[in-house]
């Protein structure tokens, strides 16, 4: 599985170091922590977690039938509204109209084999890489417009994965996490590789392409519909160049190393992912 990391890109002066050490609190006379002995302790309790402990966050939209949205949920947030960006592991609600700023490290396709609408199953059978064959197998439903495996009569879902970073330009830190589009979601898929592939600067040979992580871009949120309903989907939105060098080298190493080991990264679904495509098959457009 897909491991996140949060890491603070900031590079600040040393500052007064007597503001960090142990001072006696005025009404209980306990000493107050120093910040030096948390960093001396660093990653203490830590050291038996493994990748597989550990899951990748998520941004979703979230839609009228959400349960974050819904106060009678298990799974309610506070302030959680549709339209809002959510964070699946940090929780954290971006308002869809101001967005959140990210960093584009790696695009991989993939398919997902489900079975069809109504048989209870809420996690993908089983994912394919993007160069398999599985479309082949299949038969395009008229009706549902799903390419159905011919065998099995479960359908085939082509999925974006976009790796990013989030950017949280309050604290100045970034988070790894992983954006899924599919369905209605693949055309800003496209839309976005299209503005990455596109881009262009100009180097001492000419015009080249730099890396998709030499930009930030902003994900916002929109209400889409056709003649078969509405929702609330993702807009993508191309923001300016990354300057800062220790970020730009952060979105580098998450690109290496997620186009180096995703081999295998998605079949881990039966119990990891059981949840969100429990609630993302819901909430989510069924076209």
């Amino acid at each position: 599985m897909a491991t996140a990391q949060n890491t603070n890109h900031s590079s600040t002066a040393g500052g007064n170091s007597a503001n960090n050490k142990a001072v006696a609190n005025k009404q209980t006379g306990v000493p107050a922590l120093d910040s030096a002995v948390l960093e001396k302790d660093a990653g203490t309790g830590l050291s038996h977690v493994t990748n597989k402990d550990l899951s990748m966050p998520r941004l979703k939209v979230l839609m009228q039938l959400s349960p974050e949205v819904n106060k009678s949920k298990q799974s309610y947030i506070e302030g959680a509204q549709p339209g809002m960006i959510l964070n699946t592991v940090s929780q954290t609600l971006y308002d869809g109209d101001e967005g959140v700023l990210v960093i584009p490290c790696a695009f991989i396709p993939t398919y997902s084999e489900w079975s069809p609408m109504g048989d209870g199953a809420r996690a993908p059978i089983k994912i394919y890489p993007g160069n398999s064959d599985i479309l082949s197998k299949t038969k395009r439903d008229p009706k549902t417009f799903k390419d159905m495996l011919k065998d099995s009569g479960n359908y085939i879902q082509r999925d974006a994965n976009h790796f990013i970073l989030i950017v949280d330009e309050k604290n100045n830190t970034t988070q790894e996490a992983l954006l899924t589009l599919k369905s209605t979601g693949l055309k800003t898929s496209r839309k976005w590789l299209s503005l990455m592939t596109s881009a262009k600067l100009q180097g001492k040979n000419g015009s080249f392409t730099p890396p998709t992580f030499a930009f930030t871009y902003r994900l916002k949120t929109t209400q889409e519909s056709n003649d078969k309903g509405s929702w609330v989907a993702f807009t993508v939105h191309k923001d300016k160049p990354v300057e800062d060098a220790s970020l730009y080298s952060q979105a580098k190493e998450f690109s290496q190393r997620m186009n180096k080991g995703h081999h295998g990264l998605f079949n881990e679904t039966a119990s990891n992912e059981k949840q969100l495509a429990d609630e993302t098959e819901k909430e989510q457009t069924p076209f």
